[in-house]
């Protein structure tokens, strides 16, 4: 035991608890049970739908970046925030999340196996489950932006008509190019 402690001593750490509460700093402040609630949940919606914590993190951040946003907006416009449009915002999550596992388990159903057709499925259902997370995050991103407008004072397509100008200007580079 005496070699362990030299070497946490060369560490500057004092003894193996105070190594551990440096792993595990929530731990110094009670939180344990909330740690590993939410590793838990990352866990199991990673498995169930497909996508580790980061992109789960990424979603989360764009839907409550859409419902703040679009509170601000309606404030802007003189509506008060109804339970009603709040519940519309759930049903969307709700169907979207429908959508992840159902893809997800199809990807599933063909991950790991090695016949020719299997391993087609599998990258085929995988190409789509990643296309429809980039869909998810731009559909969240065109609301954020609509209610960006708003916000600034603006139509609610302002953003949107800029981005719409950009991508017309590069898909005219494109076709250009190839002429």
């Amino acid at each position: 035991m005496r070699p362990i402690i030299k070497l946490l001593e060369s560490y500057d750490y004092g003894s193996i608890k105070e190594l551990i509460l440096s792993m595990f700093p929530s731990w110094k402040y009670n939180l344990q049970f909330l740690t590993l609630l939410l590793s838990s949940i990352s866990g199991g919606v990673s498995y169930l739908f497909g996508f580790g914590p980061e992109l789960g993190l990424a979603m989360l951040v764009a839907v409550a970046l859409e419902i703040y946003t679009g509170i601000k907006a309606s404030k802007k416009q003189g509506k008060p925030f109804e339970s009603f449009k709040f519940s519309r915002c759930v049903l969307k999550l709700a169907l979207w999340a429908i959508i992840f596992y159902i893809i997800h388990a199809f990807e599933k159903e063909y991950m790991a196996r090695t016949n020719l057709f299997d391993v087609l499925a599998y990258a085929f259902f995988k190409i789509v489950f990643l296309s429809t997370i980039t869909m998810f995050l731009v559909e969240h991103l065109t609301s954020i932006l609509e209610n960006k407008s708003v916000i600034d004072g603006q139509p609610k397509t302002a953003l949107i008509e800029v981005i719409q100008g950009f991508w017309k200007k590069f898909i005219s580079l494109l076709t250009d190019r190839f002429k």
